[in-house]
C-alpha cells in the first residue's frame, strides 16, 4: 500500500534539484510514491530527473509550462496514495519527514497534517502557532478556520496560519470525496485556495509544530526586492473563489476574516507597484494604484474590517483606499519607503561599526576571531 504520494512540480530547477530528490527517495517512510512533473524546463532538470528512475518509486512526466498550480494538480491527478504530500522542487526535507506525519495522520485519522519548517539552512526555526497536537471538527471550528484567511496580531500586523501545501499530507480520499482540486488559472498564492477549502471540510487535523521537518529555501531579495507584474490581475480570480468559498460555508461565519484577507491583498498588491525592482514611472504607478483601488472588489471590505485593531500603517492605507486618493497613497508609500531605507541604512551602519570593532579592536578582535573558529 502506498501510504503518501509525493508530488513535485518542477521548472527550472536544476540548481537545487538532487538535494531535493535525494531527501525524498531516502525518506524512512519506504511506502511512498514520488511523482516528478516537468512543467517545461529548459535547463539541465529532465536529465536529473530521469537518474532517479533506478527507483521503481518514482515517475517522471514531461509537460508544457502551465505554472505551479496546473503541475501539482497533474500530479494530484497521478496520485494513488492514502495521502499526498506536496515538494517545491528547491527545498528539501528531513530524512523522517513522511513517517512523522503519516504516524500523526494515523493517531486521529486525520485529513490534514501540517508540520513545521525551517527557513533556508537552518538559519530561522520557525516556533509553533497553536497548540501542538490534534484537533477534532469543533476545534478545527474555533481554532484554525477563524485563522485560516487572515487575523490581527496584538501588534495590528497581518498574521495567518502559512497556508503552504508543502508543509502538509492531505489524505486523498477527503480531497476527491469533495471534489478540492487546484485552480489552475492561479498564479499567486496558489496554495491559499487548496488549503483553505481542504480545512472546509476537514473532520481531524494534527499540528505537529514542535518538529521542523520541512526545509524552505528563501532567497531574500526575491521577497523584498522582486517585481511582479500585473500582480493584481493575477488576484482577482484567487479573490473572487475565495469569496465563494466563504459564502457557502454555513458552519461559520469567515466573512470578516475574508475582508481582511481581500484588504491584504490589496495593501500588497499596491505594494508591488513600488518594489526596487518596479520599472514603472511614476504615471504609470498611480495608474496601476487606481486601477486597484477603483475595482469593485475594494468596495466589499468597506465598512466591515476592525479598524481599532489595525496598525497605524494599515489604518491610513484603508482611509485612502476607501477615499480613493490614489496620489496621497502615492506620495505616502514613497516617503514610508524613504523612512525605511533610513532605518535600514543606520542599522547597516552600526552592525558595520560593531564589525570593525570585533575584528579590529586588538584584544576584543582576537577573542572575537577565536570563538568565530578563525586560525590567526
Amino acid at each position: 500500500m502506498i501510504k503518501v504520494s509525493v508530488v513535485v512540480p518542477i521548472y527550472n530547477a536544476e540548481k537545487y534539484l538532487e538535494q531535493c530528490l535525494d531527501s525524498i527517495v531516502n525518506q524512512t517512510l519506504k511506502e511512498i510514491e514520488i511523482i516528478l512533473i516537468n512543467d517545461g524546463s529548459v535547463d539541465g532538470s529532465e536529465d536529473i530527473c530521469k537518474k532517479y528512475l533506478t527507483d521503481e518509486r518514482v515517475s517522471y512526466y514531461y509537460k508544457e509550462n502551465e505554472g505551479l498550480a496546473a503541475a501539482r494538480q497533474d500530479g494530484m491527478d497521478k496520485a494513488t496514495g492514502e495521502y499526498i504530500g506536496f515538494v517545491d522542487s528547491d527545498d528539501w526535507l528531513e530524512l523522517d519527514m513522511y513517517e512523522k506525519m503519516y504516524e500523526a495522520a494515523k493517531s486521529n485519522d486525520s485529513d490534514v497534517v501540517f508540520c513545521n519548517y525551517i527557513e533556508n539552512d537552518n538559519s530561522y526555526r520557525f516556533s509553533p502557532i497553536m497548540p501542538v497536537g490534534p484537533y477534532d471538527r469543533e476545534k478545527i471550528l474555533s481554532d484554525i478556520l477563524p485563522r485560516s484567511l487572515a487575523y490581527i496580531d496584538k501588534d495590528g500586523n497581518n498574521k495567518v496560519i502559512r497556508w503552504s501545501n508543502c508543509m502538509r499530507i492531505y489524505k486523498n480520499e477527503s480531497l476527491v470525496k469533495n471534489n478540492i482540486r487546484f485552480d489552475c488559472r492561479f498564479r499567486r498564492s496558489q496554495d491559499l485556495q487548496l488549503t483553505y477549502e481542504a480545512m472546509l471540510v476537514a473532520q481531524n487535523f494534527y499540528y505537529l509544530g514542535d518538529k521542523h521537518l520541512y526545509h524552505n529555501r528563501v532567497v531574500a531579495d526575491s521577497l523584498s526586492r522582486g517585481y511582479t507584474k500585473n500582480m493584481w490581475q493575477l488576484y482577482v480570480p484567487l479573490i473572487e473563489r475565495l469569496y465563494k468559498a466563504t459564502e457557502d460555508f454555513k458552519e461559520l461565519d469567515l466573512m470578516p476574516q475574508m475582508h481582511l484577507r481581500n484588504f491584504f491583498f490589496v495593501t500588497e498588491c499596491i505594494n508591488n507597484e513600488f518594489k526596487p525592482l518596479c520599472p514603472n514611472s511614476r504615471e504609470k504607478k498611480i495608474e496601476l494604484v487606481a486601477e486597484i483601488v477603483n475595482d469593485p472588489l475594494c468596495e466589499r471590505f468597506y465598512g466591515q474590517l476592525p479598524l481599532e485593531r489595525l496598525n497605524p500603517v494599515y489604518k491610513k492605507y484603508y482611509e485612502l483606499i476607501h477615499k480613493k486618493d490614489v496620489e496621497k497613497i502615492v506620495d505616502c508609500i514613497v516617503e514610508y519607503a524613504k523612512i525605511i531605507e533610513r532605518k535600514e541604512q543606520t542599522k547597516k551602519k552600526i552592525k558595520s561599526q560593531i564589525m570593525d570593532f570585533l575584528t579590529e579592536s586588538k584584544i576584543v578582535g582576537t577573542v572575537y576571531k577565536k570563538i568565530r573558529g578563525i586560525i590567526l
